[in-house]
């Protein structure tokens, strides 16, 4: 081809016709002499902002060890004017998104001519099926929610490189958002917002949380949602916040997913599309874990006090046995039932009951320590173990455990108020005595049934009375 001014004239009113993106650049010195249309639409760069094959490398490629040993290699071996094997890679536009795309060139006389074809949407579609196939697949294995969570995040990261993104997880009881995964966030903005409350100006996760609604905020240092969290988001370094809520498939609020910008930023229909995906999956991921966490809830836990279940508890005792076993350390077992509990049944009816021994299990649960396991073992019988205890602390709380007990009340439907007591034995091991959990617990309830003997409402040791 002559290289006339008219003929490149015409091959350029040709060329902003095509559809895939094509430039040419001298061979003798890299100056880019042409990019059409579709090459601007593409990536976002004209003519003026890529004077040279050098600008555009480094604009596209920041890192140059991917250009020397990748690009330029593949140059050097298509000198030739034959047909180049296209090389597929990512690109970086002017507005930092990524595009996947297959690179080919040809030679005719002292140009080159270049050629990319688009295969982001390929690419994001493949990503994403991978993503939930992982995503999946962790759910199946019982992977942590924060790992699966990570997994959604990441993927929106690499597809939106100059994002931030986080999902926060709504906790129905405080009525806030929990940390779910925000891998990328400074450790005190994570801090920061874990246990936030929902509602409105809350940010915008807090108030899309509120309002169950999309919020896009493009500026958050002129935004009203942000007025009193400007220095957080200073701090995490953003300044723009579309957060979506996570719903489950009834219409229930499970958290937040948000894409943060450094830079004031509103959502091209493509990013709109990509934080729906996000909100899904995570969605899915969130609700298959609280259907699992329920199950396991009632596998190990009894439904109406929350505590352990005769099985879990017991499963329980021969861990923390053979340990106490293994490294000679003191453990205590109380046995406690709730006295004449029949006949509140029968005065009282079974809501009641039930309302009474809900009562008995938070009062427990304020008094024991973290490491103290109880549990429901029977109708009014419970079990408590309290690992690396002595026989006189053992007695000591579940004297407190009985005193407390004892001035509290419950509160029936028809507005009458009804106290109860509970008995409580207490086995203690020492000296290698007591090797196995039926030892213990026939020693801990022998002293419950001295309890009982004694008049109900008090403690003994299987030792002795302390």
């Amino acid at each position: 081809m002559e290289n006339r001014p008219e003929t490149n004239i015409q091959l350029e009113r040709v060329l902003e016709t095509v559809p895939i993106a094509v430039a040419w650049s001298s061979i003798a010195s890299d100056r880019i002499d042409y990019i059409n249309e579709s090459f601007s639409t593409l990536f976002g760069y004209s003519l003026e902002d890529l004077p040279d094959l050098k600008t555009w490398y480094e604009h596209v490629f920041p890192d140059p060890r991917y250009y020397q040993q990748v690009i330029e290699p593949w140059i050097r071996d298509h000198q030739e004017n034959v047909p180049v094997e296209g090389l597929s890679t990512r690109m970086f536009c002017k507005d930092g998104s990524v595009k996947k795309v297959r690179i080919s060139f040809s030679i005719v006389a002292d140009k080159r001519f270049w050629y990319f074809n688009d295969l982001t949407d390929y690419w994001i579609a493949e990503k994403r099926l991978r993503a939930r196939s992982d995503m999946l697949e962790m759910v199946a294995k019982s992977s942590a929610l924060t790992d699966i969570l990570d997994v959604i995040v990441k993927q929106i990261q690499q597809e939106s490189p100059l994002s931030l993104c986080s999902v926060l997880l709504f906790d129905q009881a405080e009525q806030c958002l929990r940390l779910g995964a925000a891998p990328n966030f400074p450790d005190l903005y994570n801090k920061a917002v874990d246990g936030i409350k929902i509602g409105l100006n809350v940010g915008s996760c807090g108030t899309a949380a509120y309002l169950k609604t999309r919020v896009i905020v493009d500026d958050i240092f002129s935004h009203r949602y942000w007025q009193d969290y400007t220095q957080l988001a200073a701090l995490a370094g953003v300044a723009a916040c579309w957060s979506d809520p996570i719903m489950s498939s009834k219409g229930d609020l499970l958290g937040t997913f948000a894409i943060y910008k450094r830079v004031p930023s509103s959502p091209t229909k493509k990013e709109f599309e990509m934080i729906h995906f996000a909100s899904n999956l995570a969605s899915i991921a969130i609700e298959s874990f609280r259907v699992q966490e329920e199950l396991e809830q009632r596998a190990y836990f009894d439904h109406l006090t929350g505590l352990a279940n005769r099985g879990h508890f017991f499963q329980q005792f021969e861990y923390v046995l053979s340990k106490a076993i293994a490294e000679n350390a003191p453990l205590a077992v109380w046995m406690m039932d709730v006295d004449h509990f029949k006949s509140v049944n029968d005065a009282y009816g079974h809501k009641v009951g039930d309302l009474l021994l809900q009562k008995l299990a938070e009062m427990s649960l304020s008094i024991l320590r973290k490491d103290d396991i109880i549990g429901r073992i029977g109708g009014e019988e419970f079990a408590v173990l309290l690992p690396a205890t002595d026989q006189q602390e053992a007695f000591r709380v579940a004297q407190r455990l009985r005193e407390n007990i004892e001035k509290g009340v419950v509160f029936s439907a028809d507005a009458h108020t009804l106290s109860f007591t509970v008995s409580l034995g207490v086995a203690y091991r020492q000296h290698n005595e007591y090797t196995t959990i039926t030892e213990l617990l026939n020693a801990a309830d022998h002293a419950l049934y001295q309890a009982k003997a004694a008049g109900r409402n008090c403690v003994f040791s299987s030792q002795h009375q302390l």
